[in-house]
């Protein structure tokens, strides 16, 4: 009885040895397919997380970094190739299936399906995964929400969001004071003068590069001109007022009124523009949407 437990457990052991060789051989087969195949189209089989889960047999972190070098070879061909990323984010959930608390591949991969794969909303909630998921103790850590704030301000253009994520970054362990700039910019970018004029203070009263000083004070000035000038036009737009007995469209207008000898131009990168109400407004313009001149 006991040889025969013996052999069914040792058949048993020699069963699952080759289910598991196979399965890493399946995986390393994947990287054998051409970059010449791969740029024609996507090839690649992805199992399902849940399957892989259990056919790892508790070699998860094993599997999925298997996994993460075909992810990375898939990457790459594509890059130089077809450019198709519409296996990206099921490989990216295969890798984080198995091993939860990967941050370089949130990162990594969060910035491939937004720069990439051009799926901003998928990068963003892969990396937001990755900062439920990853633990606060980890080293930079910090560099997730950073990249969720580049992925808000440089593709969606939404400022809000970006400079919240930047000042949770800036807040993480390990975080580079520098990060002060970003929150700074945010903040200046959505006429919240008071609280850039606080922090490009802070960043210039704090930091030992010169550059980001000099830059810093700039700022401080830049905002309290920006204010000057809002007051100046809103004095102007109400003298166009009493005298047509309406609010100009367009700040045009008051230079054909020859109330102004120019339309004044933000030293902050942005423009004023005239509500209805006749109040006045800085609106910062992303220099990759600003008309060319």
């Amino acid at each position: 009885m006991a040889s025969s437990t013996r052999g069914r457990l040792f058949r048993l052991l020699a069963a699952l040895s080759v289910l598991f060789a196979g399965i890493v051989w399946t995986a390393i087969e994947g990287d054998a397919i051409s970059q010449e195949t791969q740029s024609q189209g996507d090839v690649l089989f992805v199992p399902s997380p849940a399957v892989m889960k259990v056919a790892c047999l508790g070699y998860d972190n094993l599997l999925s970094d298997v996994f993460w070098l075909r992810t990375v070879r898939y990457v790459h061909n594509q890059q130089k190739g077809a450019k198709h990323f519409d296996m990206l984010n099921d490989m990216l959930e295969v890798v984080t299936h198995l091993d939860p608390y990967a941050l370089d591949v949130y990162k990594r991969g969060g910035c491939w399906l937004y720069q990439d794969a051009e799926s901003p909303h998928e990068g963003i909630e892969f990396m937001q995964k990755g900062l439920r998921l990853v633990p606060e103790r980890e080293k930079n850590r910090w560099e997730l929400a950073y990249h969720i704030g580049q992925c808000y301000r440089d593709v969606l253009y939404d400022e809000p969001n970006a400079t919240r994520y930047f000042e949770m970054a800036r807040k993480m362990p390990d975080a580079p004071a520098v990060l002060i700039v970003a929150v700074a910019a945010g903040y200046e970018r959505q006429a919240m003068f008071e609280k850039a004029k606080t922090l490009w203070k802070e960043a210039r009263d704090t930091t030992a590069d010169i550059n980001i000083r000099n830059a810093a004070h700039q700022k401080t000035l830049d905002i309290e001109t920006t204010k000057r000038t809002i007051g100046f036009l809103k004095q102007k737009i109400d003298t166009f007022k009493e005298q047509s007995g309406r609010v100009p469209h367009h700040l045009s207008e008051l230079v054909k009124a020859g109330l102004l000898d120019a339309v004044p131009t933000p030293p902050l990168k942005g423009k004023y523009e005239i509500e209805t109400s006749g109040r006045v407004r800085y609106v910062y313009v992303p220099q990759d949407l600003a008309e060319p001149k």
